[in-house]
């Protein structure tokens, strides 16, 4: 296209704004060359069809919470033959009213959310033959006819969400027979009556979430063969029966977080390729071996149950197809968390956020080559080894955020520096000590990369000082180097703040060792000791008693053995009378 033409089409399209009428509350504009009136600025009480232009095409009224409009609407479009969309939302509105959007040959979409609406009536939406998508959500509604989208034939998007429906009268999707989706959700309904849905068997999205729903009868889910996404979120299901929903045999996002579930059976969803599967703030507390036997998924989130053991053979059922899973806030181990993620090999993205992880082995992760993101905020890691970023080949997030860091080894930062396809590393919100030893380092490092940036985000002083308290709340990277306070002892040029606990802890061992080492070997030469005293001391004794045998001399007296008279005359007054005694009683 010429720049003639060019300015010729600019110049029509002036002179057609130019001749247009608007409202002077609202604004006008083409808008992928549609004729748009929005009226956002609120305080309005009618809505100001007599001075927009009969081609119209797009109608947005609205208006902010301190600005409300009070609006009605009544057959205010009989001179709109063109209107495509109408965004009638947050006004007030109490009722729809008889043919109120006659003639609507080419309304396509129309939302009325947000307001007072109570009531449907039998000919609401008379002349909205190809209209696509009806929004009534977050309206005060209670009850309708029968049937009360029966001129509806062409609609494909319902949304009833968050008004107060306890029942829906039979036959209530009569003639919607091109419906994919459909969204009830927030309405008390509490059960679900399988008649009510027989006439929306070409239903691909059911959203159910929030109806206080205990179960849903078999027959419900045989009516809607064609259901691709079924939500049953914040419902009141305590268990799921085996093979649940096996008449769904197009279904691919099951959606049965916060519920009551306590365990999941085993062939729960078997037959089923699932591209997410969310189980998260149930009761859980135990998956069986066969929970997903005969079962792919893609997604499974299972954070925020009750989890305290899992065998790593479950999850191995879904191992080659899970690439995203979910486990934070859930009370398991370190190392049964290694032997799970061990057997994922195509594991992209892993979430163990708030599991009080107290400690990082450095090769957790050695067998997730594919891992792309990995999540372990809101846990007690004091600190990172060494190795920890070995095996994130691909890592690009990496959170550990609100965890008990106070610092950070030069080579960690050097294998940070160094991941390629590293983009983000967050770690705000730990307990960064602030000593001289450990934030020099640190500056010198982030100012002579862009490390930093990878770390906050854009951010300025994400991290921030916890000790020593005069720097409490500063940023690590605004503090001066004379703010700063000396460390207790001389670190290693290769460390940032090496950790003194660890030279303390070796020093009690080998001090501990070699006490033992000195006891061990007391004992033994006291036992030695013993031994001999004990062997000569009896050999004594012996020698004793021989020689105090009395000899008979040549006149037939008696006399002593002349050893026993050395051993008389050498010992004590009492061991010498004790040897006339013995000689006396020989006699």
């Amino acid at each position: 296209m010429t720049s003639k033409a060019c300015f010729i089409i600019i110049v029509l399209t002036v002179l057609t704004l130019a001749e247009t009428k608007c409202p002077v509350e609202c604004a006008c504009q083409l808008v992928f060359h549609r004729k748009t009136v929005t009226c956002n600025e609120g305080g309005m009480t009618e809505i100001p069809t007599n001075s927009m232009d009969r081609d119209t095409q797009v109608l947005t009224v609205t208006s902010p919470p301190d600005n409300p409009n009070f609006l009605t609407i009544g057959r205010i479009f009989l001179e709109f033959p063109y209107l495509e969309e109408i965004h009638l939302t947050n006004s007030h509105v109490p009722a729809i009213g008889d043919s109120s959007f006659w003639p609507g040959k080419r309304m396509k979409i129309l939302d009325l959310s947000y307001n007072n609406i109570t009531l449907l009536h039998d000919q609401d939406f008379n002349g909205l033959s190809n209209l696509e998508v009806l929004d009534l959500s977050n309206n005060e509604i209670i009850s309708t006819p029968s049937a009360p989208f029966r001129f509806l034939s062409n609609l494909r998007s319902l949304s009833l969400a968050n008004n107060h429906f306890q029942r829906l009268v039979p036959r209530f999707f009569y003639m919607l027979k091109k419906m994919d989706k459909l969204d009830i959700s927030g309405n008390p309904l509490k059960e679900l009556d399988p008649e009510n849905l027989k006439d929306l068997r070409p239903l691909r999205i059911l959203r159910l979430a929030g109806c206080e729903l205990r179960s849903l009868h078999s027959l419900v889910y045989q009516n809607l063969p064609n259901i691709h996404e079924l939500d049953l979120r914040n419902n009141n299901f305590f268990f799921l029966a085996p093979e649940e929903f096996r008449h769904l045999k197009n279904l691919r996002i099951l959606r049965l977080d916060g519920n009551y579930l306590k365990e999941i059976r085993e062939k729960t969803f078997g037959g089923h390729s699932l591209e997410v599967l969310g189980l998260s703030r149930n009761n859980i507390i135990k998956l069986l071996p066969c929970s997903f036997c005969n079962t792919s998924v893609k997604y499974l989130d299972l954070s925020y149950n009750r989890l305290s053991s899992l065998t790593a053979d479950v999850l191995t059922m879904v191992s080659n197809s899970l690439d995203t899973l979910n486990l934070g806030f859930n009370p398991l181990d370190i190392y049964t968390v290694f032997s799970i993620v061990s057997v994922l090999h195509r594991l992209q993205n892993l979430s163990l956020a708030g599991m009080d992880i107290d400690k990082l082995l450095p090769h957790t992760f050695e067998k997730n080559p594919e891992l792309r993101y990995l999540n372990l905020s809101h846990n007690n890691i004091p600190e990172i080894p060494n190795e920890f970023l070995q095996p994130l080949v691909r890592v690009e997030v990496i959170d550990l955020s609100y965890n008990k860091l106070q610092e950070l080894t030069f080579e960690v930062l050097f294998s940070m520096n160094n991941t390629p396809s590293l983009q983000l590393f967050l770690l705000h919100s730990n307990r960064w000590s602030c000593l001289e030893c450990n934030v020099s380092p640190l500056q010198e490092y982030f100012n002579q990369s862009d490390l930093y940036e990878k770390i906050c985000g854009g951010q300025d002083d994400c991290l921030k000082c916890v000790t020593p308290p005069e720097l409490a709340r500063r940023g690590l990277m605004s503090v001066q180097r004379e703010e700063l306070e000396l460390c207790a002892m001389p670190l290693p040029q290769s460390h940032v703040g090496v950790n003194a606990s660890k030279i303390g802890t070796i020093i009690a061992v080998v001090v501990i060792v070699i006490l033992v080492l000195v006891i061990a070997s007391a004992i033994m030469i006291y036992k030695r000791q013993s031994a001999d005293y004990y062997t000569h001391e009896q050999e004594r004794v012996e020698n004793a008693a021989y020689d105090n045998i009395a000899i008979v001399d040549k006149n037939g007296g008696l006399q002593m053995n002349k050893v026993q008279e050395s051993t008389s005359s050498s010992g004590t007054n009492c061991e010498g009378s004790r040897t006339k005694q013995t000689v006396n009683s020989i006699t």
